[in-house]
């Protein structure tokens, strides 16, 4: 049994493939296996993986009709036979120490996620020497998921985690969707975690492209993220210590497709009006400390539109 499996999937990535591979495979942890599952790609992505391949023999290639990223992921979760098992995107890179650094951690604490920072990167990056902080926290499922829902420390994307395998045994990630599927899949992950341990090491790097779902204008994938923050807030609204923060990524959630929708609002008009409903009805008085001053702004700023727009109704009647 190897230590780690490295689930990749890929569609498309014919550009960014062997920078990925090449950064898992040179990993200082030599015991691992790398799973590539191959979603229906038409370029020439399955070629340079089959190059990579014959250098190396850790690789399995996995090939399937194109059914999504969240389909590709679960079969490699299920053809893994590592005692942890990570997903990376085929655009990304990792720090050449980062699985030996997850999984030390991860084995020192014995958590069932071993966490590290990110950094996101908008141009190629240039080779350098690194030090190393080998500082790390150990926090509870619970504290680790209010920093999911605040948006802090914690990364809704599955891609800088190490997950005992034995954890997500039972976790799927949900088929269909285009946003926020990661999310919603961690989410379910911390509620069964007893112990997460955690660096502020940025190990991962996240490549910005234009190109990226978070990136394109509006569409109806954005409305996938609303399906999960509803989901979330379904399941923490009765515990009391959960449920404010459950209520913060609700109200961010619609205020954040609000404003992608607003150019769009005469195209999307039932819609808008829905999600202004739903930001209309949630308690926010709570939650402001939570906020920083752009989304404090904006929420009130819809508040106030709302009042005001039934305050011109009533006068015109």
């Amino acid at each position: 049994m190897p230590h780690i499996s490295v689930v990749i999937p890929v569609y498309n990535a014919e550009n960014y493939i062997v920078d990925t591979l090449i950064s898992v495979l040179r990993q200082s942890l030599k015991d691992i296996e790398v799973i590539v599952v191959n979603d229906g790609s038409n370029d020439n992505s399955l070629v340079e993986c089959y190059k990579l391949q014959e250098l190396d023999k850790r690789i399995t290639i996995i090939n399937q009709e194109n059914q999504g990223v969240s389909v590709a992921r679960n079969v490699g979760k299920q053809n893994a036979t590592g005692e942890y098992i990570i997903f990376i995107d085929a655009d990304d890179e990792l720090d050449c120490r980062m699985l030996e650094i997850l999984y030390n951690q991860a084995k020192k604490t014995d958590s069932d996620i071993s966490i590290c920072g990110v950094s996101r990167v908008f141009e190629k990056k240039q080779n350098e020497k690194k030090k190393y902080n080998y500082n790390y926290e150990e926090v509870t499922g619970n504290q680790a998921i209010e920093w999911l829902l605040l948006g802090k420390k914690i990364e809704s994307g599955a891609w800088n985690k190490l997950f005992k395998a034995s954890i997500i045994a039972d976790v799927y990630f949900e088929e269909g969707k285009k946003i926020n599927e990661d999310k919603y899949f961690v989410f379910k992950v911390l509620l069964k975690s007893k112990k997460i341990v955690y660096c502020e090491e940025k190990l991962y790097y996240y490549y910005c492209r234009e190109n990226s779902v978070t990136n394109q204008s509006f569409s109806d994938r954005w409305f996938d993220s609303l399906y999960f923050a509803d989901r979330i807030y379904e399941e923490l609204k009765f515990r009391n210590n959960l449920e404010i923060f459950a209520r913060y990524q609700l109200l961010i959630a619609y205020y954040t497709v609000l404003r992608r929708m607003y150019p769009f609002r005469k195209q999307y008009k039932k819609e808008y009006n829905l999600v202004i409903d739903k930001i209309k009805a949630t308690s926010f008085k709570s939650i402001l400390s939570y906020m920083d001053k752009q989304q404090v702004f904006g929420i009130l700023s819809i508040k106030y539109c709302i009042l005001g727009y039934k305050i011109l109704r009533c006068i015109s009647k």
